[in-house]
């Protein structure tokens, strides 16, 4: 599927091409130089690495003549070409000092707005391919909706055929493909070739998970033709990747192999990392359909590493799923069993961020119906002004004659004056309100972002604690074998096999688990140790221990099992411990380690 969508680009060349007024002969050379470089960024016959040189060597120079707009025109290409590059976080700190500059700047004009529905729509870029989901749908219809206030044709396609990709990733096909069919008849009427290929190119991945090949074959033709008219790499690699997977769902594998080996190839030349790696992942799946699986796992370590490069997680998650599949053809049912458990979390993760899209989506559609309703006011306010003002000159003409000419100039003056005014008025307030809703977004980004930190810190405490009990596990399982080949009457067969099984056993040191658990424990409650020293500073390293688990809600069975002692050991740890830290009979303990 698409990501870092080659309209990105193009919406940028639409929204404020740089404009530099040169003061002298040195900067308007400076300024025939930065063209020049700021041209070749963006021109697709050059190498992806030869693009970024020159992206910021226009930034160097936009950055010495300080001016803003050729500041921006220079970030906008230097983000885009590090976005191609699949590193997704740099290119969103890259965009983020654009946003800055542009805030700086303010909003006063159509191009303007144009400028900031661009940039929200590339943040919802961003956030979607770094798995944040609820984020990346806020800002697409921050941008759908700033679109469609300034009448912008071409926002809007790009807004709606990113928001059906949302839906397609999540299984909603059919209302992806009706976003989709909207978003292209905009761009025929408008002839937006870039755009429309990002429409085929993702109805034909959409019909392919429909199975209905025809209908994705005529999409990918389509695509096809437009990335020859285009002519550009990354278009190019995107077609066979898109031919790639139609000819392995037809199960025609060599035609698979021959469409992902050219794409492979084709990114890997312009070092297009993101298509690298999804053309590898496609190969993996064609090989081990063809049994070839010394080639699978060749290729899938070349895609582990620039999955480690990247990560982007929807890849991170197919490249999981594609290891587990070719374990457990290999006959490794354990490796596979991890593989999947790993990508099934990951995948957990997305679909709870997709449970909180739902309810910002309702909220968004609520703003925008309201919003259009204050523009068909505010259209029907000023049509009224305008009857009203040509009824006042009609006649002022009628009743002074001699003040003809004057009567005309003043009222044209009075006319103009008044549309500036009602005009700036309408973008302040409209301007107001995007800031107000971008703020609410951000709170409830924060207070998201710290529910999923707990959770997470919760989840890796409760996998320490798991870990620390299997490794005690393996440890007395060790000891007892141990003690058995200390048996003389023992075969020599049996001793070399009870021999092997303790290699292979090798327990981790108790203390070095107890440590790990402890930092992760002290990651979530940071705290309480500190607390606890303060007020039975005479505990030993058992007392703590039995402290932390008590804490994190643990009765006195389960402390039992996981340290290996008897019940009664674990209460009288327990009474020991009420007594150092001063609790009196009818007091609770975990109520009191709970406060600290």
């Amino acid at each position: 599927m698409k990501v870092l969508l080659i309209s990105v680009i193009c919406l940028a060349s639409m929204v404020s091409p740089a404009q530099v007024i040169p003061d002298t002969l040195i900067e308007n050379q400076q300024i025939t130089v930065f063209t020049k470089y700021l041209e070749a960024s963006k021109d697709e016959q050059f190498t992806l690495q030869e693009r970024k040189v020159f992206s910021l060597k226009a930034l160097k120079i936009a950055q010495q003549l300080n001016q803003p707009q050729a500041t921006m025109e220079a970030l906008s290409s230097h983000g885009y070409i590090v976005g191609q590059e699949g590193h997704y976080a740099r290119a969103y700190e890259i965009f983020n000092r654009f946003a800055e500059l542009s805030d700086s700047v303010g909003y006063h004009s159509l191009t303007d707005f144009r400028r900031k529905a661009y940039l929200a729509n590339v943040f919802g870029l961003l956030h979607k391919e770094l798995g944040e989901y609820d984020k990346a749908l806020d800002q697409y219809y921050t941008s759908l909706s700033i679109c469609d206030s300034v009448g912008w044709t071409e926002g809007t396609t790009a807004a709606l055929n990113n928001i059906s990709l949302l839906y397609y990733l999540h299984g909603n096909t059919a209302q992806a493909i009706s976003i989709l069919d909207e978003s292209r008849q905009i761009a025929e009427t408008n002839d937006n070739k870039s755009l429309l290929f990002d429409i085929y190119i993702n109805l034909m991945d959409m019909y392919l998970e429909m199975k209905s090949f025809d209908s994705a074959r005529f999409s990918g033709n389509k695509a096809l033709e437009l990335s020859i008219n285009l002519n550009t790499p990354y278009n190019q690699s995107f077609v066979e990747i898109g031919f790639g997977k139609l000819f392995l769902k037809e199960d025609s594998l060599k035609r698979a192999e021959k469409s992902l080996v050219s794409a492979e190839n084709l990114a890997f030349e312009n070092t297009f990392s993101e298509l690298q790696l999804e053309a590898l992942l496609h190969l993996a799946t064609t090989y081990r359909r063809m049994k070839q699986l010394q080639k699978t796992d060749s290729v899938l370590y070349k895609a582990d590493t620039i999955d480690h490069a990247i990560g982007i997680p929807r890849l991170h998650i197919q490249l999981l799923t594609e290891k587990a599949a070719l374990h457990e053809q290999l006959g490794d049912y354990q490796s596979a069993y991890n593989f999947q458990t790993k990508a099934a979390f990951l995948k957990d993760s997305l679909n709870s961020s997709w449970e909180k899209v739902k309810y910002a989506e309702i909220s968004t559609l609520y703003q925008m119906k309201l919003q259009e309703q204050r523009n068909v006011v505010l259209e029907k306010s000023l049509s009224i002004n305008e009857l009203q003002i040509r009824q006042q000159r009609f006649v002022i003409m009628i009743s002074i004659g001699f003040l003809l000419v004057l009567t005309i100039l003043a009222v044209l003056f009075y006319r103009k004056r008044q549309f500036e005014l009602k005009t700036n008025q309408m973008l302040r307030i409209q301007n107001e309100k995007i800031n107000q809703q971008e703020k609410i977004i951000r709170v409830k980004n924060e207070e998201n972002f710290e529910q999923e930190l707990n959770y997470k810190n919760r989840q890796l405490t409760s996998f320490s604690l798991s870990a620390l009990k299997q490794s005690k596990s393996l440890e007395v399982v060790s000891q007892q074998i141990n003690e058995l080949l200390h048996q003389h009457n023992i075969k020599p067969t049996t001793r070399k096999k009870l021999e092997q099984v303790m290699h292979h056993l090798r327990p981790l040191s108790s203390s070095k688990e107890w440590d790990e658990f402890r930092s992760y424990f002290e990651a979530v409650h940071p705290s309480f140790y500190t607390s606890l020293k303060q007020v039975a500073p005479d505990l030993t390293l058992h007392e703590q221990k039995i402290c932390a688990y008590l804490r994190l809600g643990m009765n006195t069975k389960e402390i039992a099992s996981i340290t290996f002692r008897q019940v009664r050991t674990v209460e009288s740890t327990r009474f020991r411990i009420r007594k150092k830290v001063g609790l009196t009979a009818t007091a609770n303990l975990f109520e009191f380690l709970e406060k600290l």
